[in-house]
């Protein structure tokens, strides 16, 4: 099988370091796998990945993670199963967005109410300053939007454009998230 064969060769070089800067080819082909694997939901790879030592925290070119991609997905096992066995949630790409962003900008609400349950920061920034409400807000996730704001994030919160989540719903001429942000 090519996947045996690729953790052969993982095994016998150095372990996957995080990001995927300085990796010899088989390195990254091994990356690109585990991270279609949770594109796709295969969680028997992913198993077997772990089980032979690999690190579920590696990041491809983009700086996306197997996390980032099952939760973009909405693979909500996957997630559950990630962070279970050590998967970083609060690994950002390349623009400082996490996994509970993606699963924001997606509407993938399940793996998004795992992940604010992880032991990151509520009010992580991105490279643009923005928070997950700013996402919730944009991409009209009111349920999420209820669930940040409960657990302390803030409607006023400026992005690096000087945009909060109440702006951002306004361009969206978005009423019930207006009324929900409390928006006058």
């Amino acid at each position: 099988m090519r996947f045996v064969f690729l953790l052969v060769i993982m095994m016998s070089s150095n372990m996957l370091s995080a990001r995927a800067i300085d990796k010899s080819p088989d390195q990254l082909k091994i990356i690109a796998m585990i991270n279609k694997a949770a594109k796709t939901n295969n969680l028997e790879l992913i198993k077997e990945y772990k089980k032979y030592g690999g690190n579920l925290n590696v990041q491809d070119e983009k700086g996306y993670s197997p996390l980032i991609y099952a939760a973009y997905y909405g693979h909500d096992d996957l997630v559950t199963y990630l962070i279970h066995e050590g998967a970083n949630p609060c690994l950002e790409d390349k623009r400082g967005n996490t996994a509970l962003m993606g699963a924001i900008f997606k509407g993938n609400l399940k793996s998004a109410y795992v992940l604010m349950k992880s032991k990151c920061s509520i009010n992580h920034k991105n490279k643009a300053n923005q928070n997950a409400l700013m996402y919730a807000a944009l991409f009209d996730r009111k349920e999420i939007a209820k669930e940040l704001m409960k657990k302390g994030l803030k409607p006023s919160q400026k992005d690096h454009q000087g945009e909060s989540a109440i702006s951002l719903a306004e361009k969206q001429m978005n009423q019930s998230m207006l009324e929900l942000l409390g928006a006058e």
